[in-house]
């Protein structure tokens, strides 16, 4: 169905008899993801797949309807590895729906579900376009892909309340988000209800100090009844520099897990990645992730380094393919495997519209 005809229809199924939004109004936009990885070793030997499988990584749809000058309602529906519900398998999910009011260009609020505002990946992980690697950075994003004791720095989503805005200072862009939400937690739906009286708040703040160096620095907090577990806490810091063809992006975060008693498990995570774009569409890549998931004990971090390449073909189609290696230390989960290390090569086939 063309987008026209599609947004047209959407367009009187949301039609309201006061106020009817406009098919030109709404916009839908969206994304594929076809991927394919291997574990060079034999089964049992690494932590990835020796079976050089296929995913459907994804089928996303994104929706924007302005209905009014200030008023903007969006929506992102994913369909995640071959979604069928009646099988069991995959998984569809709203990634986002919210509610925007302007009152400003310095100064908007949201109301619904949306992505945590922390660091470079976490509100793009799902469009896989708008990066070069066939996965987000793990170092940061995912410690638990590197190492299985690692936990998250802080949850994908949250629904609650966001504030954010945009502005120059002095001849300086700069950025800002907020948002107060449930948190994360298993005893109820945290998108429906929270289980405790406390609220989870997130805040980044980005800046540009030249027009080559961007900054961010992000803050998460929450109060957690995990049985066990107290508070999380985590704090980043972000750079992306960009020079001609020529671009690097780097991220750090700690991570403050407080038991109900004993000790705080503070966790390192961090990465750098360097890339470069030639003419032809091609970019050679290059990543190193790094993860300490206890920095009171020893022994016990990993990391991975990714060497690829991206090229963007005419029409929005890319293809990625890399080669990971991930190793750690003895006393870690990748202390199982001989040297304490594995391979993989992943590839993906992306499209954007």
């Amino acid at each position: 169905m063309h987008w026209g005809t599609l947004a047209l229809v959407l367009g009187f199924g949301l039609a309201l008899p006061a106020h009817a939004i406009e098919a030109d109004k709404i916009t839908v936009n969206g994304y594929i993801s076809f991927e394919f990885e291997k574990q060079i070793e034999k089964a049992g030997k690494g932590g990835g797949d020796p079976n050089f499988s296929f995913d459907a990584d994804l089928f996303d749809l994104v929706f924007n309807f302005q209905v009014a000058d200030r008023v903007r309602a969006a929506a992102d529906m994913t369909w995640e590895h071959g979604a069928a519900s009646e099988d069991e398998r995959g998984n569809v999910a709203l990634e986002y729906g919210f509610v925007e009011y302007v009152v400003s260009d310095l100064f908007k609020v949201r109301f619904g579900k949306m992505f945590t505002p922390f660091g470079i990946f976490n509100e793009i992980h799902t469009a896989k376009p708008a990066f070069l690697l066939v996965k987000e950075a793990a170092g940061t994003n995912k410690p638990e892909r590197i190492i299985e004791a690692g936990y998250r720095f802080f949850p994908r989503w949250g629904t609650g309340i966001a504030l954010r805005g945009d502005g120059v200072l002095g001849e300086n862009y700069f950025d800002y988000d907020i948002l107060i939400a449930n948190g994360e937690q298993e005893n109820t739906n945290p998108f429906e209800e929270d289980d405790n009286k406390a609220k989870s708040i997130t805040a980044r703040l980005r800046f540009d100090p030249s027009s080559s160096v961007h900054l961010g620095n992000s803050f998460y907090f929450d109060k957690i009844t995990e049985p066990g577990i107290d508070y999380l806490l985590s704090e980043g810091v972000a750079v992306e520099f960009a020079r001609g063809e020529l671009r690097l992006l780097a991220e750090a975060v700690v991570g403050f897990k407080k038991p109900s008693s004993g000790s705080v498990v503070k966790q390192l995570g961090w990465f750098v990645q360097p890339s470069y774009h030639f003419s032809s569409g091609a970019t050679p890549y290059l990543r190193f992730d790094y993860v300490d998931p206890d920095l009171n004990e020893g022994n016990n971090y990993g990391f991975d380094l990714i060497v690829g390449v991206h090229y963007e073909f005419d029409g929005g189609l890319i293809a990625k393919v890399e080669h990971n290696y991930y190793k750690g230390a003895e006393g870690s989960s990748l202390g199982a495997f001989p040297a304490n290390d594995y391979n993989e090569i992943k590839a993906a086939v992306v499209l954007g519209f």
